[in-house]
């Protein structure tokens, strides 16, 4: 690509807030950066960076360049992508954003079979939060994105949307799990291991004892998702997770999902999401083709399944 090289040193530039810094990471000398942004500056007749005595900030005219420059680069990198893909899966890359639980989860499970079938390529599987997973699909960050009660927005496409209700998680050997669905009064007899604030299962669970009117006391509350399986499995409690966040231990018959019987839980939708406006490389749409198929097989898909993709 034209001038690939001086878009790369833009781009540091911005993320570092100094020349010095950039060449640092970039391993070229400042005086190289430093030339080549006056060099483009007087071809622009404009300038980029106000230089000020703790680095660089970007002008008006900056900040118009710099989006150009970044869809320029991951342009640039699909395009790789795509030449790759004419040779074969043997190589390229899926950067998949998720949360906690599916990254540990569902994911982990796709990524090893999918790494079985074409070992040549890396996948890139960063655990997010929300809004987090939402950014990172929008800046090109990540190829796909999964997770749960998301918000929409029009700069990402949904592929899928899944009714992924909340279940009681218990050890395969507990006394809840020969049962075809229990209610949350029933989940009290035991420790009770809560998801804190920061998850969303945190207001799903409120909401639903307050309906059934039920209170529950926590013998422990974490954000942690692999915590609340390993006290599910060896400490006899009762946690609430949905069947993509356990479905290796489920698999291995080391935990159990039962369904919760009570009308006061409301659906914790999942979305499949990629960016809008752009088509995915072929190894990351296979990807997301395999998480599809994966969880329709533990959820019911809801009325706002989006066929295409």
């Amino acid at each position: 690509m034209l001038h690939s090289r001086l878009l790369r040193y833009l781009d540091e530039v911005v993320n570092s807030g100094s020349i010095r810094q950039a060449a640092e990471k970039l391993n070229v000398a400042s005086s190289s950066i430093n030339r080549q942004i006056l060099e483009l500056e007087e071809s622009l007749q404009a300038q980029i960076f106000e230089r000020l005595p703790r680095g660089l900030r970007l002008t008006s005219a900056g900040e118009v360049l710099i989006t150009h420059v970044r869809q320029t680069l991951r342009d640039h990198d699909q395009v790789q992508t795509r030449i790759l893909e004419l040779q074969g899966l043997s190589r390229g890359t899926i950067k998949v954003a998720t949360m906690n639980g599916l990254a540990s989860g569902v994911v982990s499970q796709l990524a090893v079979e999918f790494k079985k079938k074409h070992p040549g390529m890396k996948i890139i599987v960063k655990s997010l939060l929300g809004e987090a997973i939402l950014k990172a699909v929008e800046q090109g960050d990540a190829d796909i994105g999964l997770g749960y009660s998301m918000r929409t927005d029009p700069s990402l496409h949904i592929m899928d949307v899944f009714d992924a209700r909340l279940g009681a998680i218990v050890a395969s050997d507990h006394p809840l799990a020969g049962l075809p669905g229990v209610r949350l009064s029933q989940c009290c007899d035991y420790p009770i291991v809560m998801a804190d604030q920061t998850l969303s299962i945190y207001r799903l669970m409120q909401n639903a004892c307050i309906g059934s009117k039920v209170t529950m006391q926590a013998a422990f509350e974490t954000n942690s998702i692999e915590l609340m399986k390993y006290l599910a499995i060896h400490d006899r409690a009762v946690t609430f997770l949905s069947a993509t966040d356990v479905s290796e231990e489920v698999r291995e018959n080391r935990l159990t999902y039962v369904r919760i019987l009570d009308r006061s839980l409301k659906s914790h939708p999942l979305t499949l999401i990629h960016r809008a406006n752009s088509s995915l490389a072929l190894a990351p749409a296979l990807f997301a083709e395999s998480i599809r198929q994966a969880v329709s097989k533990l959820f019911q898909r809801s009325s706002r399944s989006r066929a295409d993709s």
